[in-house]
């Protein structure tokens, strides 16, 4: 697949993708006051908000086959410190040259991480609750869509290796594992139109991202190699602070541009067999 060629920025995307898409499908676990029961009309037809939730859930199952099982990255891995090496001598004639050598040595603490979905992750895994969907009005074309206030949140899995290096010295190397939970605060907009150019006509799906914020919301150690007790709650602490600035907060950066970007390559995804939506 093509998807699996992307870059890692873009395979994130693309998992909070799925989670902007688990917000529109139903849950019956969801609270779901509705500013109005009334349907919208599409051209002589009516999508109702029951209609319009349903209408997306195949758009989260597809998502979730595209989604990369694993995320990896790193923080300081293979950071070095240059020491002095000496001083290297020749004869220029009858002159005695000096040059001081220099080399690289491994030092620091590095940390290597990678955080997987669970197993046989599909949008069934994500437990979303709808706050809020109310009748909007699109300021610009006028057109009815449906805005979508909800969080939703999905299991992951984390291992990560951690090394300490000291000129070059490496001082212990320990395994962390464990699980966590991250949550998606989201507020989207989503419309529907029929293309009648299509032979038949299809709808389409209209997504749209307003605001979006991830958090973690639970992190636990389960193992530290070769570790115990207080400082095996030490790593945990540290690894916490580690997904946190470079995974989280990463995705936090210029996240609704992204989750919109993510969208838009799947704006041919978004297209319904009209017989499959109103019954």
């Amino acid at each position: 697949m093509p998807y699996q060629r992307c870059l890692l920025p873009h395979r994130a995307a693309l998992l909070l993708l799925s989670l902007l898409i688990g917000l529109t499908c139903t849950s019956a676990r969801a609270s779901e006051p509705v500013e109005s029961d009334e349907p919208i009309a599409i051209s002589g037809h009516e999508i109702s908000e029951q209609q319009a939730r349903e209408s997306v859930q195949w758009l989260a199952t597809t998502a979730m086959k595209y989604i990369p099982s694993v995320f990896k990255g790193d923080k300081d891995w293979g950071d070095t410190r240059r020491v002095w090496a000496g001083v290297k001598t020749r004869l220029d004639g009858f002159k005695l040259k000096t040059h001081r050598r220099y080399r690289e040595l491994d030092h620091g603490r590095w940390i290597q991480y990678e955080i997987v979905l669970p197993k046989g992750s599909s949008p069934k895994s994500l437990f979303t609750t709808v706050h809020r969907v109310t009748r909007t009005e699109d300021a610009q074309t006028k057109d009815t869509r449906w805005r979508i206030d909800a969080t939703t949140e999905t299991p992951m899995h984390f291992t990560a290796r951690v090394q300490r290096w000291n000129y070059g010295v490496k001082l212990y190397s320990v395994t962390v594992s464990g699980k966590m939970r991250v949550r998606l605060n989201l507020v989207s907009t989503i419309g529907f139109h029929v293309d009648y150019l299509q032979i038949p006509p299809v709808l389409v799906v209209d997504p749209n991202i307003e605001n979006a914020k991830l958090k973690l919301v639970s992190f636990e150690v389960d193992r530290v190699s070769h570790v115990g007790g207080d400082m095996a709650e030490a790593w945990g602490e540290v690894m916490q602070e580690v997904i946190v600035e470079r995974f989280v907060e990463k995705q936090n950066d210029n996240i609704v541009t992204k989750l919109n970007k993510a969208i838009d390559k799947h704006r041919d995804d978004l297209r319904f067999g009209w017989q499959n939506i109103v019954k």
